[in-house]
């Protein structure tokens, strides 16, 4: 019984400190390189400190496609947001999706966490 309630609590306190280490980013974090790991699609963002973006999407049995444009870091109400001018949700390329390809605003609150 011991034994349980002490891992018990282990798992409550770990748990507890990575909940906690989730923050919202701030405007310097984002720069970087970031790529989609879920799908059949390989999607990669590159996010540059002068205000650029490239993307390079890949989808199943197809070419890759670049996109590129401006990005601005903004404040809405309480929250910083990311945003990206000229994107395309591209993630819906693949078979059975359909979205609109008209280029336009996709906005996010980026965060750090543990993962």
């Amino acid at each position: 019984m011991r034994w349980t309630l002490k891992a018990l609590s282990l798992t409550i306190i770990v748990t507890s400190v990575l909940l906690a280490c989730s923050r919202p980013a701030a405007r310097d974090e984002v720069v970087g390189t970031y790529a989609m790991n879920a799908g059949k699609a390989h999607d990669t963002l590159v996010i540059y400190s002068n205000g650029v973006y490239v993307r390079r999407y890949t989808s199943p049995g197809a070419l890759t496609v670049t996109d590129s444009g401006r990005w601005t870091w903004d404040k809405v109400g309480e929250e910083e947001r990311l945003t990206f001018e000229k994107f395309i949700p591209r993630w819906h390329d693949e078979p059975s999706r359909r979205v609109s390809k008209v280029p336009g605003f996709w906005s996010a609150k980026p965060e750090r966490n543990w993962r």
